[in-house]
């Protein structure tokens, strides 16, 4: 007796989702420390497969580049090299971030600061992240003034997880160093059942022909 379709509808779903389950289980990950790259920057910056742009809206001029900095000074200090970046010249640009290769990912925890040390006041620091769909999250996050000088740690929430086509940081000011971020990646039980499928699909039409 043949399986009605709405029945076999429901199974192919059901193995679909527990794909996908098994997929997001394994990620890959990273932390952008921008240790090795003391003195650069400017308006585009890469390193582990981040890509780091400066972003200047349509009819506005000037720019703010950024820099990596050592740290010390009138700057924060935690012991390494950190990305900073200061509005001065246009007031409407921004940096912006993704993966070089255009593939999906995630942010788990990044270090903050105000670039100016001791910090005269709270900075509040966005990162709106775009998904593929069109939709956006948004984690705020404010550093606490009141004459800091070094960095401390911010969690994103689950909202940044994974899935993740770009982020926007915007700001007038901030300090940025050990950004984690993760991208997910086929685990072997994922594939496994991928192919899995896929040989039971091929069986099923074989027997449509050799009966």
């Amino acid at each position: 007796m043949k399986m009605p379709i709405a029945s076999s509808s429901r199974r192919g779903l059901t193995s679909l989702s527990l794909i996908i389950a098994t997929v997001v289980t394994v990620c890959a990950q990273g932390t952008i420390t921008f240790d090795a790259h003391v003195g650069g920057g400017g308006a585009y910056f890469h390193d582990l497969g981040m890509w780091f742009r400066l972003v200047i809206p349509p009819g506005t001029t000037g720019r703010d580049d950024m820099a990596i900095i050592a740290g010390g000074g009138n700057t924060p200090y935690n012991g390494t090299p950190f990305m900073g970046w200061f509005r001065q010249y246009n007031p409407y640009d921004y940096v912006s971030l993704s993966l070089t290769n255009g593939s999906l990912f995630g942010l788990s925890s990044v270090q903050l600061a105000d670039p100016t040390a001791p910090s005269p006041a709270p900075v509040s620091i966005s990162f709106v992240g775009y998904l593929p769909g069109g939709s956006t999250v948004t984690n705020t996050f404010t550093t606490p003034g009141n004459g800091a000088t070094t960095f401390q740690n911010y969690t994103f929430t689950s909202d940044f997880a994974f899935g993740l086509a770009s982020v926007d940081i915007l700001a007038p000011r901030w300090a940025m160093d050990n950004l984690a971020y993760v991208i997910p990646e086929p685990s072997a039980a994922g594939l496994f059942l991928i192919g899995l499928l896929g040989w039971a699909a091929g069986r099923k039409r074989a027997r449509r022909w050799f009966p």
